[in-house]
């Protein structure tokens, strides 16, 4: 089975997850191989939303582990290395994995094992890459093709300070892979942006992909980016969601090279009225 990714929107773990579930990846299955690798500390849920009008699904990941400090991306690898995964699920897993940990690695300036992030965040990434893995052995893709990306313009938040669009690992992610250009929004008023909260306000200082991290009642999720000023689009690739489409795509296609038997649609957490904010998923 072919898989051909639209991601023209932009695309994160589970935005990517979403779609591959859509598409009827058992989410059971991911779940299962979810605990195999990272415990029981992260549960996963699917809610059916609109982006734009459109019918999408909204994968959750939702950390309830124990907290016990920072992991470094190669101890990543080396739990999936050593968890009872599926060998495709795990080989594509780990050079997933490494693929982000070199990306980083150049972007900031560290060496590939040194690359650290905080537990939460690690648990993320950990469950994006092993459960997106997952979700595409079963559905049995056998080859996977993507159209250009779409990564955002303007500045985020995150606990290294205003960074610019592409963050320096997906500026790295992204050499040879030809770009999607949107329209740039109208921006916000002043007073709209200066009342947005940071997103690190839950949880301290801490540098995680998608730029922020929530707290409720000890459970913390994923929250999008905040863009500073209101200027630009924001943060439209994660790391993780480029390293996915890097290890997943052979080549980019502008279209889906065959009719489609079946299509998954994969939200992302922001619903803004002039585009969908999905990754779509079209099986042939």
């Amino acid at each position: 089975m072919h898989a051909w990714l639209d991601v023209t929107a932009g695309v994160a773990g589970d935005m990517m997850m979403g779609a591959l579930v859509d598409a009827g990846a058992d989410l059971d299955g991911v779940q299962s191989a979810v605990c195999a690798v990272a415990g029981d500390g992260v549960r996963l849920r699917r809610e059916p939303v609109l982006r734009a009008g459109l019918p999408a699904t909204k994968i959750h990941v939702d950390i309830v582990a124990e907290r016990r400090g920072p992991r470094t991306l190669a101890q990543l690898a080396d739990q999936v290395a050593q968890a009872p995964l599926a060998e495709q699920t795990k080989t594509l897993a780990i050079a997933t994995l490494r693929l982000l940990a070199a990306a980083y690695s150049r972007g900031y300036e560290v060496a590939p094992d040194d690359v650290s992030l905080q537990e939460v965040a690690a648990l993320d990434v950990l469950t994006d890459i092993v459960g997106d893995c997952e979700a595409l052995r079963l559905l049995g893709v056998e080859s996977v093709t993507a159209s250009p990306l779409a990564i955002g313009s303007g500045r985020i938040r995150t606990s290294h300070g205003d960074l610019a669009v592409p963050v320096p690992a997906v500026g790295e992610l992204i050499h040879g892979w030809p770009l999607a250009r949107l329209p740039e929004p109208e921006q916000q008023s002043a007073e709209s942006a200066a009342t947005e909260p940071h997103p690190l306000r839950h949880v301290g200082e801490r540098y995680v992909p998608l730029g922020g991290i929530s707290g409720d009642e000890g459970m913390l999720t994923e929250e999008p980016a905040r863009v500073v000023d209101g200027r630009g689009l924001g943060e439209l690739a994660t790391p993780t969601g480029v390293a996915l489409l890097r290890s997943f795509a052979q080549l980019c296609e502008p279209e889906s090279p065959a009719s489609p038997a079946s299509i998954g649609v994969g939200a992302g957490g922001r619903d803004v009225p002039d585009r969908p904010n999905v990754v779509r998923l079209l099986l042939s």
